[in-house]
């Protein structure tokens, strides 16, 4: 480990503001009791300054060492960063964020699997559901992956493209006005219009609403909506079977 991970991980000071002082200033000097005469910086409120941490190089670092003895992990960290310091005790603390470091092993009818305990509850949690990317195996003391942990962009893309593919499942679009949306197991073709834009009336704003054919409700720009379902028509077996559409 770098001799200097500490002060990599802890980089500098940080301040309220550059010169550590708080924006209340104007307050005092506009008070009818203050003095004629102020200093430049009567009336601020110096603030102390606490540490920016910085913890990808912790993270990158403690992947690296994936396939090691944790011992031996553990060891190399320990020499860089002295618990005895109490912010370098912080950094040592924030290792359980990135590595399960109290697991066990539960047998299974197939053969037995890691299981990691909770941190507050002490319940033991299959590795598989545990949302942490690193982990130290209880039998051997070797710093593995969890080849199950999903990072969170990972879910989100995940996610986005589950949306996608649920919404070419029910709706596909022929052109920017025209679309085939499949409601309540049925095949339509939906016409789209564009909502009127808010106008200024007696000094308010007003949203004119549409009839929404789809949703069967009046719908406006007040809640962000730029298209609505002027109407729809359902489609005819020759149509399914032009766009390859099932019933």
């Amino acid at each position: 480990m770098r001799e200097d991970m500490f002060k990599v991980i802890v980089e500098r000071p940080r301040l309220v503001n550059s010169n550590g002082y708080s924006r209340d200033g104007r307050k005092f000097r506009d008070d009818e009791n203050a003095p004629g005469r102020l200093g430049m910086k009567r009336g601020y409120t110096q603030r102390p300054k606490w540490l920016n941490e910085n913890l990808a190089p912790l993270k990158r670092y403690l992947e690296k060492q994936v396939n090691r003895p944790w011992d031996k992990v553990y060891s190399d960290i320990r020499a860089t960063i002295d618990a005895r310091s109490t912010v370098k005790q912080h950094i040592l603390q924030h290792i359980r964020d990135f590595v399960a470091l109290d697991t066990c092993w539960v047998d299974t009818p197939d053969g037995g699997k890691v299981h990691i305990r909770g941190r507050w509850s002490g319940e033991p949690t299959l590795l598989e559901d545990a949302n942490i990317e690193l982990f130290v195996h209880p039998q051997t003391g070797i710093l593995l992956r969890n080849r199950h942990f999903v990072s969170w962009g990972q879910r989100k893309r995940h996610q986005r493209e589950m949306q996608q593919a649920r919404a070419y499942v029910d709706r596909r679009d022929i052109d920017e006005r025209h679309q085939l949306r499949r409601i309540d197991g049925i095949w339509y073709e939906v016409t789209l219009g564009l909502l009127p834009a808010p106008r200024v009336q007696a000094n308010d704003i007003v949203y004119d609403a549409c009839w929404d054919a789809v949703r069967k409700e009046w719908v406006s720009r007040r809640h962000g909506d730029a298209d609505y379902a002027v109407s729809k028509r359902q489609l005819g077996a020759q149509e399914l079977k032009k766009y390859g559409l099932g019933t």
